[in-house]
């Protein structure tokens, strides 16, 4: 079988080398999006010619929309990339150096060039009214320099500093709760690699096992992108250069938030049998994720669950999932038994916090949605209900700490 495989892995490169105007396109490392994008065209054009109402079954195909990279780029420069910049630049390069470029090239690192990286000159302290109208060629000017003379005004990231993230790369908690692909996290992670090795030392395949497992995390909509972001993240991660190609990996840290409950209540409160936690902690996520398919990463476990099932009581429950899970007799009641350890993931994702949030969230305007989103929206995002990615704004803040960023 392997050898199957390996011989079709080589035909179907060979295919992709000899139309040599695409072979730039297919070795793209987003190019795992791109053809889902595509393939997924024809069930969007057919959704929007029928004017229904969007429901779990459009959903995946009407809102998915692929970040172009500079897109993607410039939000992580201008978020970690200016946190990073803001601890590698000292005072007097704020200081003294001339141009935004300059100041790139001192805050980059190979592997992480920050080209999207913005700067501007701090404020300078306000000037009485009057003395500004009688001495305005004593001001500095926009770009920095004073005009007659009035020195230069230190730079900073335009984005900020980032005060409240924790000093250690290995406390920053990423979250993509619209992954798609996995292109921001992808991303993320060729940023985050090169940064924990210069910080912490780390060896090439420590630091991308590192970020794998303490930074990125990302939930998704459409349970074939999840399996899409899982292959691209493990798929730059053997290809890391000096990390030591294919490997048994890190637990991702992804999760399907619109894994459905295909069984019947009754059914599914069976895997619990015998153990109280278990079956409360079952029948809660039923109610929670019954809708699932439609509300996706609008889920919040802490405003519906409350503490009790996102305490230590929470985790043991997870693990007799698994241990359950590995028991039961049959091939449904395993598929049953799976679904829960997804579910338990997806819940441990949704209510956590995270200090940088980065996604492209769905756009539609709600009157496009089936009745059940947009209950849910006016109900629970009232502020926000004209747009799904309104909604998904505010979701993303309940994700940040308050020191976070979105």
């Amino acid at each position: 079988m392997h050898a199957l495989a390996k011989h079709l892995g080589r035909q179907l490169e060979n295919v992709v080398v000899a139309a040599r105007e695409t072979a730039e396109t297919f070795a793209a490392g987003d190019s795992l999006g791109w053809v889902y994008q595509f393939w997924q065209t024809k069930q969007k054009d057919a959704v929007n010619r029928s004017e229904v109402k969007i429901g779990a079954d459009e959903l995946p195909a009407v809102t998915q929309l692929f970040t172009e990279p500079y897109m993607v780029a410039f939000l992580l420069d201008n978020s970690l990339g200016a946190w990073w910049a803001a601890r590698r630049l000292s005072e007097q390069d704020l200081r003294d150096v001339e141009t935004e470029d300059e100041l790139r090239r001192k805050a980059a690192i190979p592997g992480v060039p920050l080209e999207y990286l913005r700067f501007v000159r701090s404020s300078a302290p306000s000037l009485p009214e009057t003395v500004a109208e009688r001495e305005p060629s004593s001001l500095p000017s926009p770009l920095g320099r004073g005009a007659g003379g009035g020195g230069a005004r230190p730079w900073t990231p335009a984005a900020g500093t980032f005060d409240g993230w924790p000093e250690r790369l290995a406390e920053l908690k990423v979250m993509d709760p619209c992954c798609g692909s996995g292109h921001f996290l992808v991303a993320a992670l060729q940023m985050l690699v090169p940064m924990r090795m210069e910080l912490e030392g780390l060896t090439a395949r420590e630091a991308v096992d590192a970020v794998l497992r303490d930074n990125l995390h990302g939930l998704e909509l459409d349970r074939r992108c999840v399996e899409i972001a899982a292959f691209a993240l493990a798929l730059t991660a053997w290809r890391w250069p000096g990390a030591g190609g294919w490997r048994p990996l890190p637990t991702l840290n992804l999760a399907c938030s619109g894994l459905g409950i295909h069984a019947g209540k009754a059914d599914w409160l069976r895997l619990g049998e015998g153990d109280p936690d278990l079956e409360h902690a079952l029948e809660r996520l039923y109610e929670l994720f019954k809708d699932a398919p439609t509300l996706e990463s609008l889920i919040d476990p802490r405003r519906a669950l409350g503490q009790d099932l996102l305490s230590e009581k929470w985790e043991r429950v997870v693990g007799v999932l698994d241990a359950v899970t590995k028991s039961l007799p049959d091939e449904d009641s395993r598929e049953l038994g799976v679904t829960a350890q997804g579910l338990a993931l997806s819940t441990r994702l949704l209510a956590s916090r995270y200090r940088l949030v980065l996604t492209n969230v769905p756009f539609r305007k709600l009157a496009d949605h089936d009745e059940k989103l947009r209950g849910f929206i006016e109900a629970k995002h009232p502020d926000a209900k004209h747009d799904i990615a309104t909604a998904f704004l505010e979701r993303c803040l309940a994700f940040c700490r308050a020191e976070g960023g979105v």
